[in-house]
């Protein structure tokens, strides 16, 4: 089976990526290709900000359209040396897949599988329902929660390696075929007639 073929057909993978690395960097970038090739990539990114707060963790999702951003921890202030996540921050953020299921798009990214989608929090559902329509959906695991993404699909998504070359390879099996959605409406130019 190829680099990041689905074992049951499902258009979902998981970039299969070790602790702290930079493969949401990649991700990203993928998507500006994707984009500037005309297709419809919609979806969540997640960044990490500046360390401004007292315990050096602010994470956020930036939608991938309008480029507004959802903080997904609290600080928890003085007493506590670790950030806590914000569930808040996830329901706010789930507005931007439910929206890019219902238009037109032909790739959802959705930051990261972790914990809490594991436990059908997060952003599970979300996941779940852009699977049953039959979107292509990809997203990062880290390699210790590996076996959690193949208890959430069913193992029927796949595994891609953390490298671009990966997603492209992966890309090229899922993605819709013939001209890309965003040239499809495209006015044609008149052309000029002779007389």
């Amino acid at each position: 089976m190829a680099d990041g073929e689905s074992p049951g057909g499902v258009k979902a993978a998981a970039v299969v990526r070790p602790p702290g690395s930079g493969v949401i960097d990649c991700l990203e970038g993928f998507t500006r290709i994707l984009q500037g090739q005309g297709y419809l990539v919609r979806g969540l990114i997640q960044r990490n900000a500046p360390e401004t707060s007292p315990c050096g963790c602010t994470t956020m999702l930036v939608d991938l359209d309008t480029r507004a951003e959802y903080r997904i921890n609290q600080d928890p202030g003085p007493q506590s040396s670790c950030c806590h996540v914000d569930t808040s921050g996830f329901t706010e953020a789930s507005h931007v897949l439910h929206r890019a299921m219902a238009a037109d798009t032909d790739l959802i990214v959705v930051n990261t599988f972790g914990k809490l989608e594991s436990r059908g929090q997060g952003l599970a559902d979300e996941m779940l329902a852009i699977m049953a329509l039959g979107i292509p959906l990809i997203t990062t695991v880290e390699g210790p929660s590996l076996s959690l993404w193949r208890d959430f699909t069913g193992g029927l998504a796949g595994e891609i390696p953390p490298n671009c070359g990966g997603l492209m390879r992966w890309w090229d099996g899922v993605r819709p075929r013939g001209l890309p959605r965003a040239f499809r409406n495209t006015p044609k130019t008149a052309r000029p007639t002779t007389p």
